[in-house]
Order: structure tokens, then sequence, then C-alpha cells
């Protein structure tokens, strides 16, 4: 990611057009992530956790990507929100609260002959980044026991279609390589929408 000119070669053609490569550097798709990620890191408010959900027995949506459709919603509306109510009980402040919720990857785990996928547990997951507020962490997650939150912990075990979760504040800088972890070298723009 190119961020300063003065990063660029010396050369006639940078000189010339240097501005229009370092914005659209900064513009891309592929880059935008990795300055959310920055901007997260960098400032005191927020603290990032890293989120693996599996989900057992759930019904493909459509045919075309049925199973990737049927992951997302059970995370985005089952999951997710059971983060938010934790985390604000009225419904009205859920943007507020957790504003930055779409950095997730679907993935599905494919066996092999030598790797079979094992048949008690589901291979639909979700890899997912989600910062929360600082001042609102403690809700989540409980930094004195290094435990999640009790009360999200059993509201997260009342979901049928999830198998198992785990969700923990990202160690200190390790949340690129969660984020590579995540898209397993995917393009950036496969983050789900």
């Amino acid at each position: 990611m190119i961020t300063r000119i003065e990063d660029l070669e010396d050369n006639e053609y940078n000189r010339r057009y240097g501005a229009e490569i370092v914005r659209k550097s900064l513009t891309s798709p592929r880059n935008q992530w990795k300055q959310e990620l920055n901007w997260i890191l960098e400032s005191d408010e927020w603290i990032p956790f890293a989120v693996t959900v599996t989900f057992k027995g759930l019904v493909p949506y459509e045919a075309r990507d049925g199973m990737k459709k049927a992951t997302d919603y059970e995370y985005r509306k089952r999951v997710l929100n059971k983060v938010r109510r934790r985390l604000c009980r009225s419904g009205s402040k859920w943007n507020e609260v957790l504003p930055i919720d779409y950095l997730r990857q679907y993935e599905y785990e494919q066996g092999s002959f030598f790797k079979p996928v094992p048949k008690s547990s589901s291979p639909h997951h979700i890899h997912a980044f989600l910062p929360i507020k600082k001042h609102l962490a403690g809700r989540v997650f409980n930094f004195e026991k290094g435990l999640l939150d009790e009360r999200l912990e059993k509201d997260l075990r009342s979901i049928v279609p999830v198998s198992s979760f785990l969700i923990e504040p990202v160690r200190v800088g390790e949340a690129e390589s969660w984020a590579r972890y995540m898209l397993k070298g995917k393009c950036e723009l496969d983050f789900l929408d």
C-alpha cells in the first residue's frame, strides 16, 4: 500500500502522476480494510476481538451460495444481535455501540482423503474481527478472569444452530496476523457484505 508520494521511485512518471497513484492506492477496496484496521488499532477507544463461530444443522437458503448465505444470516441476525443486546438493551443504539461488524469471512472446511471433515461438527463457520469500544468491552469479556462474559456465553449457547464459538481480545501485535488468517490468501474483497 502506497501512502505517500515520497514512497514512490523518483522518476518523471511518478512526479507527474504520483498524487493520483497515492489517492487510488488509499481508496482501493483492497487497502481500505488495512486502513480501517490500523485506525482501530491506533485508537485508544477500541478493543479488537477475534471471533470464530461454527454452525450446525443449517438449511441452505438458495441453490447458489445457500449455505454461505445461511451461515452469514445466522451470524448477523443471531450471534451479533446477542452481542449488541449485551452491549446495549436499546435496539435503536445498536449501530452506535457496534458500528463495525462487517469484517467477517465465511469459511467452509473441505475434507480430503487424508483429512476428512469430522462428522460431529459442522464445517460452516465465520471468522470475524469485531472492534468494541473500550468502555463497553467489559460487558463482552471479563478481563480479570480472561473469559467471555458469563451472560453473553449463556446467550450464545442458547442459539440452536451455533455449534461452537470463540470470542477473545486480539493479542497485542497480532491483529494483522488474525486478518491474514481470516482471509487465508483470499482477496480482501471477499469480506461479506
